[in-house]
């Protein structure tokens, strides 16, 4: 079993700190106008929210068993075996669709029935080589 971690970039880093300066701002603002109760209403929903951006960073990952690829962001997981997968594409920019990613550019995969999923491992040209080998191991076992 091989482990590839996501990438991290700007997009998710911004959002990260947005949110973290808004929770900051948004329960001090509350707190002087409406008391304590309320700004910590406020903040217990922002803090949720960010402590669940955290964990995304934590817990989205790519691992290459010996029969299929298992794919986990937060508590979503996506296992597709190696037989399924018809073609990988690298993508860079906005994709619209099932992502489990901590960034914009990646991977397309795409598997039986039309379905597709994108990726963003950190060392994607590695990735690319590992997954493409077990695919071609997996085909051949067929």
């Amino acid at each position: 079993m091989i482990r590839y971690s996501s990438k991290v970039d700007w997009v998710y880093k911004s959002s990260v700190i947005l949110i973290a300066s808004l929770d900051l701002l948004i329960s001090l603002t509350t707190f002087y106008q409406e008391g304590i109760y309320a700004s910590l209403i406020i903040s217990s929903i922002l803090t949720l929210t960010l402590a669940y951006l955290i964990s995304l960073y934590y817990n989205t990952s790519y691992l290459l068993h010996h029969d299929y690829l298992r794919c986990s962001s937060g508590w979503i997981i996506k296992k597709i075996a190696y037989k399924a997968i018809k073609k990988i594409e690298k993508n860079k920019g906005l994709y619209i669709g099932w992502k489990l990613s901590l960034a914009l550019d990646g991977l397309i995969i795409y598997f039986h029935d039309g379905k597709e999923l994108f990726i963003s491992p950190e060392n994607l040209d590695q990735f690319i080589d590992d997954l493409e080998q077990r695919i071609s191991i997996s085909n051949d076992h067929s």
